[in-house]
């Protein structure tokens, strides 16, 4: 017999299966709008009640370490499957803060093509000095805070060719509690405002959830 944990992740396998394109559609034209009015009048959803205590928790991501699942489908094998990172993208907005370039921390990984794209601009000797090598992932590690990033002009200094981390950042692999859901790291300040502007998103997925599991229910 199927346990309750089983066959909610199996409705959620179900849900980024069938439901990614649409799911996403809804949300890029408001259509969260109508459902949370909906929802008003008889039993408002947790995003607009819990609101406050949601937003508490999202801002501990200013001091704590933390990834935070989104209301959007990750990216799979599928030809047309970043629909929900390209609505990220669409929506997101960078501050320009550049706490994820200055603040200490173990290193940044880079990719053969990265270490040879920068060493090409900055200088190989001048790179690897910049850079700690891992012998366990045979890969050179630029050293926290970024050498870099230009704090007279809040900028990197060579964006146009800046690590593949750099361009996916703030997004993080999906969580193991939501892995079919974008995620991203809680210590950006634009992402945790991504975060609290899309909360009523969730009530398209719980939706789609609740009607795929009711399908499965049936005998």
């Amino acid at each position: 017999m199927t346990s309750a944990k089983e066959q909610i992740s199996e409705v959620r396998r179900l849900c980024h299966r069938l439901c990614y394109a649409s799911c996403v559609s809804e949300k890029r034209r408001g259509g969260h709008e109508e459902l949370l009015r909906l929802h008003s009048l008889t039993r408002p959803h947790w995003s607009v009640v819990r609101r406050e205590e949601q937003i508490i928790r999202i801002d501990m991501g200013e001091s704590e370490p933390f990834d935070i699942s989104l209301p959007l489908p990750a990216r799979d094998e599928r030809e047309g499957s970043d629909a929900g990172v390209a609505l990220f993208w669409e929506r997101f907005r960078c501050r320009k803060c550049g706490r994820c370039c200055y603040t200490p921390g173990a290193g940044l990984l880079l990719e053969e093509e990265d270490f040879e794209k920068i060493a090409g601009r900055a200088g190989k000797r001048r790179l690897k000095s910049l850079c700690r090598y891992d012998k366990a992932l045979s890969a050179w590690i630029l050293k926290q805070p970024c050498p870099f990033y230009d704090a007279d002009k809040r900028g990197c200094s060579i964006y146009d060719i800046r690590p593949q981390t750099c361009t996916k950042y703030p997004l993080h692999p999906p969580l193991p509690q939501l892995p079919y859901n974008l995620a991203v790291d809680a210590f950006c300040p634009a992402a945790r405002d991504f975060v609290k502007e899309t909360l009523g998103w969730w009530i398209i997925c719980e939706n789609n959830w609740a009607r795929l599991l009711a399908g499965t229910e049936k005998p």
